[in-house]
């Protein structure tokens, strides 16, 4: 076995991944893993910092520095968190990473203009308590509730939707019409997914978005609300 191929097997084990879905979220062909050598080419390596960018490259490709990216940066906080057998961590405290916290404006048009247009300076920072996240957002609305009621803080991270789409999980579509949180299904119609909410009033009934008109889809990996 190569080293990069226990590199990269020793990230899937960290996502809990196995290497079929792996391959499909960074659009990499099916036997990718058990086929890559000494060596990664550019391009490969290009569509999986795009879909993991939390996985420092250079360590995939070199071995040198941490497995993930910041884990040594000085943007990252360190929480300390509870374990079974001590009242407080020690050398076992958990990484967790400053994230841009949407503002709510951004929700009314697309997170693709946030990234492109809105200032770093003019967002909050907020601290992620999970790795792997993009940006975190506020909810709006009572349409994924009670899951995720009006007011939520949602931690996202972005995913190639060309490669993999997993049905009926939720997502924030960055769409022409603005930002959605939804459950996403499979569509009849080609080209299209279906949007489906938590809350079974009639007002907020499934609805279809065309691909053509999604920036960009990112997936919820963690929502946090006041009780």
């Amino acid at each position: 076995m190569s080293e990069i191929k226990d590199r990269l097997t020793k990230f899937l084990e960290y996502k809990g991944y196995g290497q079929l879905k792996f391959e499909n979220t960074a659009g990499l062909g099916r036997g990718f893993v058990n086929k890559v050598g000494f060596n990664i080419n550019a391009k490969s390596l290009e569509k999986i910092a795009k879909a993991y960018p939390e996985l420092n490259i250079d360590w995939l490709r070199s071995g040198h520095g941490s497995m993930l990216n910041g884990e040594n940066g000085d943007s990252e906080v360190t929480l300390n968190t509870p374990k079974e057998e001590h009242s407080q961590t020690t050398e076992s405290e958990d990484t967790a990473k400053w994230v841009l916290l949407l503002p709510v404006s951004a929700q009314g048009g697309s997170l693709n203009d946030f990234v492109v247009s809105v200032k770093e300076s003019d967002c909050e920072k907020v601290v992620s308590p999970i790795r792997g996240v993009d940006f975190a957002m506020t909810v709006s609305g009572d349409s994924m509730s009670p899951e995720y009621p009006n007011g939520s803080r949602i931690f996202i991270k972005k995913i190639n939707e060309r490669a993999f789409i997993e049905w009926g999980k939720v997502y924030v579509l960055d769409t022409c019409n603005g930002t959605v949180i939804k459950i996403l299904v499979p569509s009849d119609k080609e080209g299209y997914v279906k949007c489906v909410s938590i809350n079974t009033d009639p007002i907020f009934a499934p609805f279809e978005v065309a691909l053509e008109d999604i920036y960009g889809v990112y997936k919820v990996l963690l929502c946090m609300s006041v009780k």
